[in-house]
């Protein structure tokens, strides 16, 4: 049966609705049944436990309790060819949301992975995961997945992560939500469904790990070494592959080699 939020939801910062459930097969999920219920969008579902969390190719996400697992539900946010802007608008709203969590001294570690992921000192500390589904009508359900480690992390994954708290961070999941609900707010403000996204570019570009770097980037059937040379207008990652090619690339995995100082680290933008 589809959910419907109704009335007299709580009202977070920025201005959306706040859908607060328990335990949840996945929050974008969730999202989606409201959106087919007639919700029309601007509402926020959020969830103690995700018991079928997803990422990036369908891959598995552990939702202990103490996290915060968060959707944005919009609703044709933006014509069809400025969906791809999406990802680097919600990542900047997440940045700002836990560098704001940590405060002056912490906020200077915190810093974006492309395309979406948000690091904490190299480790990854949230992902999101942006889905759509088309609605009977014909209008377009944005859901923008959260998932931000406020408590726990996995001790164990390809990708080498932290908690909020395991960096010095207590912050309940209530909190963070508005943190990021009024950052998402204020970003989708300033995108304005694409005509100011050249501010968001460049807001993503300042905070943006490992520009200039040599990367291995991870596709759906092969792996592509070299420089993270820049972001497109698009947003795409642009791949220098050292003999005086280039690539634009839209999604995929990236590594960073080791140093000796820091950890190698990969993206997926996933919950």
């Amino acid at each position: 049966m589809a959910r419907s939020p109704g009335a007299g939801l709580r009202t977070l910062r920025g201005g959306f609705r706040h859908l607060a459930l328990g335990d949840v097969g996945s929050t974008n999920v969730e999202a989606f049944e409201c959106a087919r219920a007639g919700d029309p969008g601007g509402l926020w579902v959020t969830a103690e436990r995700q018991l079928a969390g997803r990422g990036r190719r369908g891959r598995p996400w552990v939702s202990e309790k103490g996290n915060l697992y968060a959707t944005a539900l919009l609703i044709d946010p933006c014509p069809a060819e400025r969906l791809a802007e999406l990802p680097l608008v919600a990542a900047v709203a997440v940045h700002r949301a836990i560098r704001a969590a940590a405060g002056p001294a912490l906020g200077r570690e915190v810093a974006i992975k492309w395309p979406n992921d948000t690091l904490v000192r190299g480790r990854k500390a949230s992902g999101i995961l942006l889905e759509t589904n088309r609605l009977d009508g014909g209008a377009l359900a944005v859901a923008i997945g959260y998932g931000i480690n406020c408590a726990h992390y996995p001790a164990v994954s390809e990708t080498p992560a932290t908690s909020l708290l395991q960096e010095g961070v207590s912050i309940f999941p209530e909190q963070i939500l508005d943190l990021l609900a009024e950052a998402l707010s204020d970003t989708l403000a300033v995108w304005d469904g694409g005509r100011g996204f050249g501010e968001i570019r460049a807001a993503w570009m300042a905070a943006v790990h490992g520009v200039g770097r040599p990367i291995r980037v991870r596709l759906v059937d092969r792996e592509l070494n070299g420089v993270f040379a820049a972001l497109d207008e698009q947003g795409r990652l642009v791949l220098d592959l050292g003999d005086g090619t280039r690539m634009t690339i839209s999604a995929g995995d990236v590594f960073f080699p080791a140093t000796a100082t820091e950890t190698p680290v990969t993206t997926g933008g996933t919950l």
